[in-house]
């Protein structure tokens, strides 16, 4: 590709194009064939994601609203941290060109760029917010199509859908978990099967299920290679049940011993300071404490919690949404309203973005040019 920016040398363009941000580069497409190939290319994406300066924070939210028209509609936003002093300045609303309905979809997983979104039901979504590119994966290969047509029939359904990344295939994956059950409580042994992006199809893999996955606000989680559900193991004792990207095994993670004596108060999920952290909170009361428990790791792979930090007692808050820096988190009030707390001065900051209660979901993104196309190998670190 000759040189196209005056007299510079072509590796010094391509070097200048991949400090540019991802919403610009798309639009760069247009400028000519040559740079059309290069934004395209999985080579150029991989050096674009290792020399993108994410200086900011940026978190996509997912919130329920109503239209004036009365209808009810998720809306995806962008939030970039940290604020201006216009605080509106610091938000973006967007629509990505979907064709269902929405309201029920929530975010299973999100690494290098991708978001997967799925309502746990058949339909799942890969899309790169930033490009703005989506795509439908194929049907599964083990969800029933039809209910059964007598009472004691046959069926299928899912409550475990992760996404992530895996460094050893340099392959993006979806793992689902799919359930069986006959008649009015006869359930069969679980079976899992896994998609690649690069090949663009969905496989069965033999492994054994360590627990059952149940549905905890806030809490299924992709990071560093594993995905994470909150799960009931044999026997009803509550576990994190790990999926491994690579290894493709599931692993059952003992939780702090204190959440076993208080089962009627909400788990969530996050990443603070780079560690994993469980939020432990009594929902519905108006004034709410949040204990945030750190997981450590031995050299043995062995895990324990330590309790890391106390919120509260705050009143009006909902829940928990995801940390923006060591010391802010971004949560849920009561009303809808989207705030931002400082965990070391207990200040709150309202944001100007509401929406239903209940129905907020976010995850912290960093812009790529990765594409939802497949076919792709990138070498990525974490």
């Amino acid at each position: 590709m000759a040189a196209s920016l005056g007299n510079l040398p072509e590796e010094v363009m391509i070097e200048i194009l991949s400090r540019l941000p991802p919403e610009s580069l798309v639009r760069f497409k247009c400028v000519r064939k040559s740079w059309y190939a290069l934004i395209n290319n999985p080579n150029f994406a991989t050096k674009h994601f290792a020399n993108f300066p994410q200086s900011s924070t940026t978190v996509l939210l997912k919130r329920l609203v109503t239209e004036e028209s009365g209808n009810k509609q998720n809306m995806f936003t962008f939030l970039k941290f940290p604020l201006h002093d216009h605080q509106s300045a610091s938000v973006l609303d967007f629509d990505l060109p979907f064709d269902e309905n929405f309201q029920y979809f929530e975010f299973r997983g999100h690494s290098h760029g991708l978001v997967c979104l799925s309502d746990l039901r058949s339909d799942i979504i890969l899309c790169n917010p930033a490009t703005r590119e989506f795509r439908k994966l194929p049907p599964s290969i083990l969800l029933l199509t039809e209910p059964p047509e007598e009472p004691d029939g046959y069926d299928s359904s899912t409550n475990a859908v992760g996404f992530g990344y895996d460094p050893r295939s340099r392959d993006f994956k979806v793992v689902r978990v799919v359930n069986f059950v006959e008649g009015p409580g006869f359930f069969h042994p679980p079976r899992v099967e896994v998609y690649d992006l690069g090949k663009d199809r969905w496989r069965e893999i033999k492994t054994p299920v360590c627990g059952h996955v149940f549905w905890a606000p806030s809490f299924d989680m992709y990071h560093e290679g594993m995905y994470y559900w909150w799960a009931d193991a044999e026997g009803g004792s509550e576990i994190i049940q790990s999926f491994d990207m690579s290894e493709e095994v599931f692993r059952p993670i003992p939780v702090p011993e204190s959440f076993e004596e208080l089962r009627e108060k909400y788990r969530s999920m996050g990443v603070w300071k780079g560690s994993i952290v469980l939020f432990h909170y009594l929902p519905g009361a108006d004034e709410k404490t949040f204990d945030i428990w750190a997981m450590e790791k031995d050299n043995s792979g062995g895990v324990s919690w330590s309790k890391a930090l106390t919120i509260g007692p705050v009143s009006g808050i909902e829940k928990p949404l995801v940390f923006v820096s060591s010391d802010e988190l971004l949560m849920e009030a009561k009303d809808g309203q989207v705030i931002l707390y400082n965990v070391n001065t207990g200040q709150v900051k309202e944001l100007p973005v509401k929406g239903h209660p209940g129905r907020f979901h976010a995850t912290v993104l960093l812009k790529s040019l990765v594409s939802v196309k497949g076919g792709n190998n990138f070498s990525f670190e974490f």
